[in-house]
């Protein structure tokens, strides 16, 4: 079975196609502006590069934010538009907490496994993960301080975009491993693909706002 995963909610985009769990060909790209752009064009190539249609791809998996507004609206319908033209591909959301949670590698999960999401702000989106990556905690926007409060005591290993500026200033937790990344990978989402393709969890992607968009009234 072809499995294709693509993200744009972060700050880039990162395409892959998997053929059962075998990696047929990925695109990542960092970008501030034009990721809907290059996720089409992208994802054709990848595909006219194995010499296979859309027609082919069994399963589809996108990520479901949380992240930039546009790149999480452009990723989920563009991954429902292609799931209109082909009635049996399978597709599914996935977070970004889930998807860097896949980032850790096994020897390295701690007794948490923090990943913390950049909002651009001064707080950071956060989920706490076990060993086994099962979920412990709601998806939520805290402070560094709250955040601290959260994990003292315990050790911690960490994931995700926004790792760098939390662990910026010394919060005095125990770490055991720190995997930093400007963006999640096509593997990483490929795995948390394909492990809810195998717990048959697959679900319709729907956006993950946190919290809601930035507006003001003039």
């Amino acid at each position: 079975m072809y499995t294709l995963v693509f993200d744009t909610t972060g700050s880039g985009v990162a395409i892959g196609l998997y053929k059962d769990t075998t990696c047929c060909g990925k695109m990542e790209k960092t970008e501030e502006f034009g990721q809907a752009e290059d996720l089409a064009v992208g994802v054709k190539k990848i595909l006219d590069d194995n010499r296979i249609t859309f027609g082919q791809v069994g399963l589809l998996g996108v990520c479901a934010g949380p992240g930039s507004f546009t790149g999480v609206r452009a990723g989920l319908a563009f991954a429902r538009g292609l799931a209109l033209g082909a009635p049996d591909v399978k597709l599914t959301g996935v977070s970004a907490f889930e998807a860097y949670a896949n980032m850790l590698a096994e020897k390295d999960r701690a007794y948490y496994n923090a990943v913390v999401i950049e909002t651009k702000r001064e707080d950071f989106y956060f989920q706490l993960f076990d060993a086994d990556m099962r979920k412990i905690s709601r998806p939520e926007a805290l402070s560094r301080e709250e955040i601290a409060r959260r994990l003292k005591g315990h050790q911690v290993s960490f994931a995700g975009d926004g790792v760098e500026r939390l662990l910026a200033v010394s919060l005095g937790l125990q770490i055991k491993q720190v995997e930093i990344a400007e963006m999640i990978t096509p593997d990483a989402l490929f795995q948390a693909t394909y492990q809810k393709y195998l717990q048959k969890s697959l679900d319709f992607p729907k956006p993950l706002y946190i919290r809601g968009a930035d507006t003001c009234v003039k």
